[in-house]
């Protein structure tokens, strides 16, 4: 027998303190597939916008996005309540209900439109 087997049980106990410290932060593991064009463009991204203190890790600079676009989601619904609808007079979220969905008197269609993330590869 070699010494293979206790640093494989250690190995073993290590990850399991880790998965119950992320299952009592509740996190969760989230995967993406990217093509090479994606993957470079995450790369580079990273890079840049860490700066001096060298690139991201891909998990700091994926939440950072997260957050950046939730709060910019945030700011744009804030944006479309402020309009009543021209169809049934109420504002969003609630609105209609989607009743007039895709009629472009209701406003769910137009802010629909704009609250899509736009998906054009450069």
């Amino acid at each position: 027998m070699t010494g293979n087997a206790s640093g494989k049980k250690a190995g073993t106990k290590r990850q399991q303190r880790r998965r119950e410290r992320l299952k009592e932060q509740d996190i969760k593991e989230v995967t993406a597939k990217l093509g090479p064009v994606e993957r470079a463009m995450l790369d580079e991204s990273r890079a840049i916008r860490g700066g001096v203190d060298g690139p991201y890790e891909v998990e700091e600079y994926i939440a950072a996005l997260v957050r950046e676009d939730a709060a910019r989601l945030k700011g744009q619904i804030a944006e479309a309540q402020r309009y009543p609808c021209k169809q049934c007079g109420k504002t969003l979220p609630v609105g209609c209900g989607g009743a007039f969905k895709g009629e472009l008197a209701c406003l769910h269609t137009p802010t629909a439109w704009k609250l899509q993330i736009p998906t054009a590869v450069a």
